[in-house]
């Protein structure tokens, strides 16, 4: 099952990189990191399960991401299968060190990957934002991203995986959840992910953030979102 499910959560990451700037841009006129780029300390909590095989795993590790934009990770306590922490939870957070480092070397602004559409506001009462990706990447999402309608505050972003990652996995569903942190930080504050596996059946992938500090300042009240 590992070998299959792996590709799937370690691009999660990726794909908030890539669904941040362009289409939020230019149709709103601002550009919300889906990824954190300000310097912070967090508690997070890792997660992964396979209900079939009744195999799980997790993991408390501490993230931080200095002045340089170098993200550092410790490993506080873990537990479950070893192979779904070496090579689902532990691949997760090194493919986020590599979009972390691969933002640092970027020298110019690449093209959108998605389509710019106006955002309307939603039967919730959100400002929605369709994500409809040039191309088929398995990098990208179809869905969509919800804001807050008089601050622009991303709320959230919904959908699935623009493509297969693998022949195995059938569909991958997403959704990241954001929370307005630290004065007019909005950071990320949970991921939740569900890929259907052949022969295996859904998996499940869960992450939460746990601020200790941003803009290194001390947060007085703790942002961990419910397991």
């Amino acid at each position: 099952m590992c070998r299959h499910v792996v590709p799937v959560f370690v691009m999660l990451l990726g794909t908030a990189a890539s669904a941040s700037a362009d289409p939020i841009a230019r149709c709103t006129e601002e550009t919300p990191d889906l990824l954190p780029s300000v310097p912070y300390s967090a508690i997070r909590h890792l997660e992964a399960e396979n209900k079939k095989s009744g195999r799980q795993a997790w993991m408390e590790v501490r993230t931080t991401l200095d002045q340089r934009g170098i993200l550092t990770v410790t490993v506080l306590s873990e537990g479950g299968s070893e192979q779904i922490r070496n090579r689902v939870l532990r691949a997760a957070l090194r493919a986020e060190q590599e979009v972390m480092a691969r933002r640092r070397q970027a020298t110019t602004v690449a093209a959108g990957p998605y389509e710019c559409i106006q955002p309307q506001i939603d039967r919730s009462g959100l400002l929605r934002l369709p994500l409809r990706p040039k191309a088929k990447s398995r990098h990208l999402v179809v869905g969509d991203l919800f804001m807050q309608p008089e601050t622009r505050d991303v709320v959230s972003v919904k959908g699935q995986l623009a493509r297969s990652p693998s022949f195995w996995i059938s569909r991958v569903d997403v959704e990241w959840t954001y929370r307005r942190v630290h004065k007019k930080r909005v950071l990320p504050v949970s991921l939740h992910s569900t890929a259907s596996v052949k022969m295996f059946g859904p998996s499940t992938f869960r992450m939460t953030y746990d601020y200790e500090s941003v803009d290194g300042e001390p947060l007085l009240r703790r942002t961990r979102a419910s397991h």
